[in-house]
């Protein structure tokens, strides 16, 4: 069971996350904080697992909270969540200690395992953003890569299952296995699900 905190200066998106996520199976809300200070206490007493973490806590470029976070609570895992299509912001928080950031139009169920996912120890980024983002980090181009549920997914589907039957064998909801297998298809550059295997074989993501 994953502790978790909500932090965001705006009750109506601390509430709107609440109820995206009070019923999620393997969360339990700890608590909720609505400054960067009050985050970082609730981080040192309460030791959730994970933070979901509004981005809108910042006021400077520099992410200064995530900094402070990184530094007094190391070991609490930050889901960072940004405007879309802001990747500067988003490659400024996982460089701050975040582990993963996804835009705040991200669905219930992907947050939910996201936030599982960082709480594991993975890191996410957007599908759409990951390339951009990972040349940057690394002063080069990025080499291709899936996340661990990406890879799964692509192998249930080069076993012929349906996105009902990978849902069920992974445990997850089939509008997360539609989300995974997107942020494959749009990584790999395929068109269509067979591409998408066969292009994860070809460059030794997947074998079968």
């Amino acid at each position: 069971m994953a502790r978790l905190l909500i932090a965001s200066p705006y009750p109506a998106m601390r509430a709107g996350l609440r109820t995206l996520l009070k019923d999620i199976p393997g969360l339990t809300i700890a608590g909720e904080a609505d400054s960067i200070g009050a985050t970082v206490e609730w981080a040192q007493s309460a030791r959730p697992q994970a933070i979901v973490y509004d981005l809108s806590l910042e006021a400077d470029e520099e992410l200064s909270g995530l900094w402070r976070l990184r530094r007094e609570a190391p070991s609490v895992a930050v889901l960072a969540l940004a405007e879309p299509g802001a990747n500067g912001r988003m490659l400024a928080a996982l460089q701050a200690g975040a582990r993963g950031c996804l835009p705040k139009t991200v669905a219930g169920p992907e947050l939910a395992e996201a936030l599982a996912d960082v709480a594991a120890g993975e890191t996410i980024v957007p599908s759409a953003a990951t390339a951009a983002l990972l040349e940057q980090l690394r002063g080069g181009p990025a080499p291709l890569s899936l996340s661990p549920r990406e890879a799964d997914v692509l192998r249930g589907v080069a076993a012929g299952l349906t996105n009902k039957a990978i849902a069920i064998k992974l445990g997850i909801s089939e509008h997360t296995v539609k989300f995974h297998l997107g942020g494959a298809m749009s990584k790999l550059g395929a068109a269509s699900r067979a591409e998408a295997v066969a292009s994860a074989i070809r460059h030794g993501l997947i074998s079968v």
